[in-house]
């Protein structure tokens, strides 16, 4: 018999590619929700039902699994302290879960969080035992979530709290959409002096993992969801270079002389802060081998090779 999915956020970055990944390679039936149940309208053809978050609290509807991907995201250019992100990413997580708990039929709750639950600038790789200290509301109403799932979920039911290092792939908008801009127009890379490390997880490895989670019998818990391989940002600059048919620029200023104007930004409008910079310089690694080692499967894109494939897509848009 055929797994009854709900997905909410299906019409977000990372909810239409799932439903695409899904599609393409499982035989669930699948259905989307949004807030607003007419907004879906769009995607009836392709799912087996759409519905709106109050049909999901009503109990209008049963599903084997919910896929909890809404929420509110921090923008690219403010650290956020907007009180929606508890109302959206607390309070509307509660409400699904609570669902979830009441419905007779579910096994599995996935929720998307975020890895800046754990830090701003951790100093060392971020594995599970990693003690979460949220630095912007983004992070602390996603936190609060999560908190509220481990401790509310019966023994009958399986929970799993996905952290992912930075999304990418095609449709993506957000940091590595910047670098892009800065670097295919020809302008150099400001923060040269230093050559950090961050992962990222690219859209496909992130939907087989989600697809793995519901198929197979994996214990509940928290789980941070990462490519295998850190990215070099000297790295990345070249990649998207020599894309783009460029020569990749990379400017060597000072590090103190960057953090003195980063100073000028925490108080002044300034393209440069002391949350951009460090940002920029701050090495970011997570270690994905939980996740992998409950799946027993390696993930099906390389670092490189998926970062080529978003850098590809941003070509094709232009």
């Amino acid at each position: 018999m055929k797994q009854n999915v709900v997905i909410t956020g299906v019409r977000g970055f990372v909810g239409r590619n799932l439903k695409e990944y899904l599609i393409d390679h499982s035989e669930f039936d699948l259905t989307g929700a949004s807030r607003n149940k007419l907004a879906l309208t769009e995607l009836q053809d392709e799912l087996s039902n759409i519905c709106s978050y109050n049909e999901i609290y009503d109990g209008t509807y049963n599903f084997d699994a919910y896929v909890h991907l809404a929420g509110k995201v921090i923008s690219t250019s403010k650290k956020g302290d907007d009180g929606d992100f508890f109302k959206i990413n607390f309070e509307q997580t509660k409400n699904i879960f609570d669902r979830f708990v009441a419905d007779k039929d579910s096994k599995k709750f996935i929720f998307i969080s975020t890895i800046h639950v754990v830090a701003e600038n951790p100093q060392r790789v971020i594995d599970e035992s990693f003690e979460p200290r949220p630095y912007t509301e983004y992070g602390k109403s996603k936190y609060l979530a999560e908190k509220y799932i481990e401790e509310n979920c019966p023994p009958d039911k399986k929970y799993y709290i996905l952290r992912p290092s930075m999304i990418h792939g095609p449709g993506n908008q957000g940091n590595l959409n910047l670098l892009y801009g800065l670097v295919s127009r020809g302008l150099p890379y400001p923060v040269g002096a230093v050559d950090n490390k961050r992962s990222f997880v690219s859209i496909e490895n992130l939907c087989f993992i989600i697809k793995k989670i519901i198929e197979k019998d994996i214990d509940s818990g928290l789980y941070n969801v990462s490519d295998d391989e850190p990215t070099s940002t000297h790295n990345l600059v070249h990649l998207i270079a020599n894309k783009t048919n460029r020569k990749a620029k990379l400017l060597h200023i000072n590090i103190n002389y960057l953090r003195w104007l980063s100073k000028i930004g925490n108080v002044l409008p300034f393209p440069l802060n002391d949350y951009r910079l460090q940002k920029l310089t701050n090495d970011f690694i997570v270690s994905n081998e939980k996740i992998k080692n409950a799946i027993g499967e390696p993930l099906p894109v390389r670092s490189e090779d998926g970062l080529s494939i978003t850098i590809d897509s941003f070509l094709s848009d232009k």
